[in-house]
């Protein structure tokens, strides 16, 4: 899929720099209320749906425990729960976003986290998948680790990356390099749509401890 070279709408450029925590959490505190909305049906995020549709490919067991890390408004852990998943945990940055997945009643618990910083969650989870966190900044390929410490033996992690992210801060010498670094199974990378009306593809990753 190739990337056109259309200028990025503002809304979507916040999130491609490099920002610091409390900047972050800012950004999504003014979104929550159309976040959904904006990145649907103007922007044509389907990453969500993607990544959903190759979790339940590789993970059959309906009530296998799934952590959803960066969960924003629940969307990832809404198409989860019509697959038919009972046993969804969430983590997101932003208390704004978390208000919205909640409201959503698809979650067994939900917390706040920030996965720059320590976070302390027990590894019971089958499965963690982690949709829109990944793009721009060149320290998100050696948090990896972080989600593969949230899992049980035999467990997988599913992330999606943003494509201009992958492209634009080398995204595959990073994953190497973290991969080299934490010795993780990356599975495959898989090209999906991500921001189809932005001309945006992504990745899906697909790794194991």
């Amino acid at each position: 899929m190739a990337c056109n070279k259309q200028k990025i709408d503002p809304r979507l450029a916040q999130n491609y720099a490099d920002l610091a925590t409390d900047d972050q959490r800012a950004v999504y505190r003014q979104w929550a209320d159309s976040y959904d909305e904006e990145l649907i049906e103007e922007f044509g995020y389907i990453a969500p749906q993607e990544a959903v549709n190759a979790f339940v490919r590789r993970v059959p067991d309906r009530t296998a425990p799934v952590l959803d890390m960066g969960c924003g408004t629940g969307l990832a852990g809404k198409l989860l729960d019509q697959a038919g998943y009972t046993h969804i945990d969430g983590i997101d940055l932003s208390p704004e976003m978390l208000e919205k997945a909640a409201a959503l009643n698809v979650y067994r618990q939900l917390w706040e986290g920030d996965l720059t910083a320590v976070i302390d969650v027990q590894p019971i989870y089958q499965a963690v998948i982690c949709v829109g966190v990944f793009s721009h900044k060149p320290d998100q390929p050696f948090l990896i680790p972080k989600l593969l410490d949230c899992l049980l033996p035999g467990g997988l992690v599913i992330a999606t990356v943003n494509g201009k992210g992958w492209r634009d801060i080398g995204w595959a010498e990073l994953l190497e390099q973290s991969q080299r670094q934490h010795d993780f199974k990356l599975e495959s990378v898989d090209d999906i749509g991500y921001l189809t009306k932005q001309g945006i593809d992504g990745k899906l990753l697909t790794i194991r401890p």
